[in-house]
């Protein structure tokens, strides 16, 4: 649908514009009509251009020039085709990216023209006519690239709404993006209290159930019930680490975690933590307790989380195995080390990894670094966590939104930045068509102004010459005296009969370029004079 309408379209154009050489045909608007051979070339030629004008506009601009130059060096009228030269090269500006073709193609075609038009009118028998010249090379401008220089601006003005919308579509993205990272910043938040909190009050649980199961004052009825509870809440922790891990799902450490400032529920002290996992049966012990005092508000919450998540996988993997917590305040730096022996049978519980992966990103957030591992048959977790925060070490790139125009390897550049850059264009397009216009007009006046001047002063046959010539006298004894050019071919007002077979030549009776025309009309035939008569206007 969208090619035949653009069909249509096309079928439409190319018959507005060979309606003027229709009219000029078909009507008597000019003093001498088009030939129908004329017509049938015009509108041949102006169908190749309308063809030509959305793969090439280009080239039907260049077409239509040449058919303009053609009617004014042919004819020396350049009226009848220059709406086909205006309007193609307007659509030529509004397809065409580039502005240097355009220029190129017009000012070949100002070249082409002043040099050709001459030679087409001297073997017409047309004298040398400085006006076919001047229009033949200043109609380019006016006709050729004035329209272009506004099409171009209207394409501009095009691109820069099309960029505006998508500037648009970019911030809906961006907004959406926003809010699913929102979105699983949640999920992450709500995952990280999950398997930090009820993950290390489960495990404490599953510790005070198992002491029960081992405790030999109980019956055996109440060993085994022990049992079966320690088991319900290892299946819990289990499903915890199940919900966990869908709340996670998609969840980089990397992109979610941005802000080490993320607002946490309040925590326990490192000292209450141990008492809490003592009290819970786990043989721990604190050093360097007084040390939590002096370490820094921005590393302290991750502290704890430390300590937090030590003491969890301690219990979950070494249960009965003593662990140690220590606290180290160095120059400028906190380390926090939570190591349990090895255990004396291997633990039962469930393994997400969630938790050392969460507080590995907590602390490069900081600035500082995470190890764990194995250790002299245990398991040892150290953290370093300098004072002064000196940003995520690794950290990515800056983002910020990239043009769609800017190709591999190109550095991001703000979609703002191209809009103000279209904007520019567009101003300085416009512009340059105004001053274009004004350079044309008024280098079309200037020229008008002066050749009136030049026709009229060119073309004067003196009264008293007027008055030495005889009928009957030779053309060439009549030439001897007359100027070199007429001022004008035919004309406006009413004249007395022309002599039958005769040619006449109109000749201006005064210097005046803009007073009261008044014309000798010289008629001659068969080599000699045979009119002459006064025409007041």
């Amino acid at each position: 649908m969208g090619r035949k309408a653009a069909y249509l379209k096309d079928v439409l154009l190319w018959a507005v514009l060979g309606l003027p050489a229709l009219w000029a045909c078909l009507t008597h608007i000019l003093a001498d009509r088009y030939t129908w051979p004329e017509v049938i070339g015009g509108l041949a030629t102006i169908g190749v251009a309308v063809a030509l004008a959305r793969p090439r506009p280009l080239g039907a601009m260049l077409v239509t020039a040449a058919l303009w130059a053609g009617s004014v060096a042919v004819r020396g009228d350049p009226t009848v085709f220059f709406p086909a030269l205006a309007v193609m090269s307007y659509l030529a500006g509004v397809r065409m990216a580039r502005a240097r073709p355009a220029l190129l193609g017009l000012s070949a075609a100002a070249v082409v023209a002043a040099a050709v038009v001459p030679f087409v009118r001297w073997p017409l028998g047309a004298q040398w006519d400085l006006g076919a010249w001047f229009f033949a090379v200043t109609g380019i401008a006016l006709f050729g690239l004035v329209p272009w220089l506004a099409g171009h601006a209207r394409h501009q003005s095009l691109a820069l709404t099309r960029a505006g919308w998508e500037r648009a579509g970019h911030l809906e993205r961006q907004r959406r993006m926003l809010a699913e990272q929102a979105r699983l910043r949640e999920r992450a938040a709500i995952a990280r209290e999950m398997h930090d909190l009820l993950g290390h009050d489960l495990s404490l649980v599953a510790l005070r159930i198992g002491a029960l199961e081992v405790a030999a004052d109980l019956p055996e009825s109440r060993r085994r019930a022990a049992g079966e509870a320690r088991e319900a809440v290892t299946a819990a922790a289990e499903r915890l680490r199940d919900i966990v891990a869908v709340l996670r799902d998609g969840d980089d450490p990397g992109t979610s975690h941005r802000d080490p400032a993320y607002a946490d529920p309040p925590e326990e002290s490192v000292g209450e933590l141990v008492r809490r996992a003592a009290a819970a049966g786990m043989a721990v012990t604190l050093h360097g307790a007084q040390e939590e005092a002096r370490i820094p508000a921005s590393a302290l919450a991750t502290v704890r989380r430390a300590v937090r998540e030590g003491l969890t996988n301690a219990a979950k993997h070494a249960p009965g195995a003593p662990v140690t917590v220590r606290l180290a305040h160095a120059p400028g730096e906190t380390v926090v080390t939570v190591a349990n022996a090895a255990p004396h049978q291997p633990g039962r519980g469930v393994t997400g990894g969630h938790g050392l992966r969460a507080l590995a990103e907590r602390v490069r957030l900081l600035g500082g670094s995470l190890r764990s591992g194995p250790a002299d048959g245990g398991f040892t977790l150290t953290a370093r966590l300098p004072h002064t925060a000196a940003g995520p070490t690794g950290a990515g790139p800056a983002e910020f939104p990239v043009s769609e125009d800017d190709g591999p390897g190109v550095a991001p550049r703000p979609v703002e930045l191209d809009l103000a850059l279209a904007r520019r264009r567009v101003r300085r397009t416009r512009t340059a068509a105004a001053l274009v216009s004004l350079a044309a007009a008024a280098g079309v006046g200037a020229f008008v102004l002066g050749f009136t001047v030049y026709e009229a002063a060119t073309s004067v046959l003196p009264p008293a010459e007027f008055a030495k010539l005889r009928i009957g006298q030779a053309e060439r004894e009549v030439a001897a005296v007359l100027p070199a050019r007429t001022r004008v071919d035919d004309p406006s007002w009413p004249e007395p009969p022309i002599p039958p077979g005769a040619r006449c030549r109109y000749y201006s009776t005064s210097p005046e370029p803009f007073g009261e025309l008044k014309l000798y009309r010289l008629c001659f035939a068969g080599g000699r004079l045979v009119g002459k008569a006064f025409l007041p206007s």
